[in-house]
């Protein structure tokens, strides 16, 4: 027998080596409500060796994209960068293109109709699916999944950090059951759903085992907390247990609504030496008949002693309210006692928005809509006013001393720091820049005297 110059095959079978997986980027559009749901979002795919998350949503394989549909500027944002990310497509920069939430939820039949480039239209409240869209996606399939709008967290959904961790935002609810003209939130989040008091406290004992200094609770209303199945405001109970988890310094709250407002909830804010004397509650406008025709369920007089008694009973409170301009009807005389109340009750934090014409609204079918000249007009007073009274508040902050929260170094050279007081809510709010010769750490805590102000910021020393 020849034998052969061949060498004889290896009969081991070689293991197939595993695919790459899919890089996955994420833009996050809108309120802290939106940035909670993108975090669960990652946290679905985080998990998953299929999966890698990428921070660059201009160099990836599925980009995600969380719209907001809030009012018009909202929509035309997200719009735009639906486009933009269509566009990064047909460079080969990103192979499919993931849009989810409020916009989906509320034109899904004109995006998919306009937009044919996007891979997966999700729904606000579909986000459970994403793993398996995800892989659909990948697979060249294009998926449309709409359901019941508003994603309702619980304590079990993993999230991954868009934050820093020290500082967290906690949705309590989810929808809103009021019937603000202007507003059609309702439409593409659903009715009010709160979680329970156990799955929140759940929730925020383990963000604070993983670093959380500060809690910030969000919901579109979070006084209404409980009231769809315990038939009761819950939000002091809540407040009071959270109070409670080791390692949370700060608890800051977020979207009160004026009309349910209680003085437990009060009370409850005054004795807490963890809930920041801090309350961000859209009024929207003073004029009783602009209150009536917004259907807000108050009046200018009821919030003029609201006001006044929260003020008396939480000493030092910063209040940030919104107010809308342009409203269909308003008049000049309204505009005016609306100027009026700005100036008698001084806010510490205040935005001005336009009024925005929504489909769909009963506002939006309103006779006497205000021209888009005058809206402006009325935007740029009003924020003019704002501006003298937040110039004087902070000039009036010169030389106290703030507890303030360390953000990150601002400017390496000159020793400034970021950070933020009890007064200021992040991203909406102005900053505590601090000056110091030594390295501070990221979401620590130190006494601030604050040496100087401009309109919307403190400047201080340790």
């Amino acid at each position: 027998m020849k034998s052969s110059s061949k060498p004889a095959k290896d009969q081991t079978a070689k293991p197939k080596s595993a695919p790459d997986p899919v890089r996955v980027g994420m833009l996050s559009l809108g309120c802290a409500k939106t940035l909670v749901d993108s975090e669960v979002i990652l946290g679905k795919l985080g998990g998953n060796e299929a999966y890698r998350l990428v921070p660059d949503v201009s160099d990836c394989d599925v980009a995600l994209l969380n719209t907001c549909a809030f009012i018009g500027d909202a929509q035309k944002e997200s719009v735009d960068r639906i486009l933009q990310l269509v566009q990064w497509k047909k460079e080969k920069r990103v192979k499919a293109v993931v849009v989810m939430g409020c916009l989906v939820q509320r034109f899904p039949d004109e995006l998919q109709k306009e937009i044919r480039e996007v891979d997966a239209f999700i729904g606000s409240g579909e986000y459970a699916k994403i793993p398996e869209i995800v892989a659909r996606v990948t697979g060249g399939q294009r998926v449309v999944s709409l359901g019941h709008p508003g994603y309702l967290v619980t304590a079990q959904d993993s999230r991954v950090a868009l934050t820093p961790k020290f500082s967290r935002y906690v949705k309590i609810s989810e929808g809103c059951d009021h019937v603000c003209t202007f507003c059609t939130i309702p439409t593409f989040r659903g009715k009010h759903r709160s979680r329970t008091i156990e799955d929140v406290e759940t929730e925020v004992r383990t963000l604070a085992a993983f670093g959380a200094k500060e809690i910030i609770l969000t919901g579109q209303d979070t006084t209404f907390f409980g009231r769809d199945h315990s038939g009761k405001f819950q939000l002091p109970e809540l407040l009071q247990r959270l109070e409670q988890v080791e390692g949370v310094e700060w608890i800051r709250l977020l979207y009160a609504y004026p009309a349910c407002v209680t003085q437990e909830l009060m009370d409850t804010l005054r004795n807490s030496s963890k809930i920041v004397p801090y309350l961000d509650m859209p009024l929207q406008h003073a004029s009783d008949a602009m209150l009536s025709a917004m259907r807000r369920g108050i009046t200018k007089r009821r919030t003029a002693d609201l006001l006044k008694k929260f003020r008396d009973t939480v000493p030092g409170l910063a209040i940030r309210t919104t107010f809308i301009v342009g409203f269909p009807g308003e008049s000049d005389r309204d505009f005016q006692e609306l100027l009026d109340f700005m100036k008698e009750m001084r806010f510490e934090r205040a935005g001005i928005f336009r009024y925005s014409q929504e489909e769909g609204s009963p506002a939006g079918a309103m006779k006497d809509q205000i021209p888009e000249k005058l809206k402006q007009s009325r935007y740029d007073e009003a924020m003019g006013l704002q501006q003298t009274i937040s110039r004087k508040f902070h000039k009036a902050q010169v030389g106290k001393t703030f507890r303030t929260l360390i953000e990150r170094l601002a400017d390496g050279k000159s020793g400034l720091w970021k950070g933020r007081s009890t007064m200021d809510a992040p991203d909406v709010d102005g900053s505590v820049f601090v000056r110091s010769d030594s390295s501070l750490q990221p979401g620590t805590f130190h006494e601030v005297k604050i040496t100087s102000s401009t309109d919307y910021d403190l400047y201080g020393e340790l």
